[in-house]
């Protein structure tokens, strides 16, 4: 069972559906069948608070990824019975994707499932320099 949990502060208008299904798409394609992961859409205060005090990175970002463990050891932390594991969290600043949007012509939908594929992929145990 693939589980996504997506957080959308109120006032931001996200197509939850599609954010869910792009999660479920990147996570398949992946070979992970078993595995719950937490999606945040978030303003640029909060996002800049967790990259200064979480990764000491000055200033604001687009995407965050917090794994939960390493992708080889999906199954080291105790779930409760029936609950998978827990892959981590992802967190996108909305302001970033609609100003990515914009640059880039896409729609602001579009431009957060691309965070989401980006934050699930780091969760993978993929990084830049792969």
């Amino acid at each position: 069972m693939i589980l996504v949990n997506l957080f959308v502060q109120s006032r931001y208008p996200v197509d939850r559906k599609l954010v869910r299904q792009r999660a479920l798409k990147v996570l398949s394609e992946n070979h992970v069948v078993d595995a719950q992961v937490d999606i945040s859409i978030v303003g640029t205060r909060k996002i800049k608070v967790l990259n200064e005090s979480e990764l000491k990175h000055e200033g604001t970002t687009d995407v965050l990824s917090f794994p939960q463990h390493e992708r080889h050891n999906l199954n080291d932390f105790p779930m409760p019975e029936g609950m998978p594991p827990h892959l981590g969290d992802i967190v996108i600043s909305f302001p970033a994707a609609v100003e990515n949007a914009r640059r880039f012509g896409k729609k602001v939908d579009d431009q957060i499932c691309f965070f989401v594929e980006h934050g699930l992929m780091h969760l993978l145990g993929y990084h830049h320099a792969e």
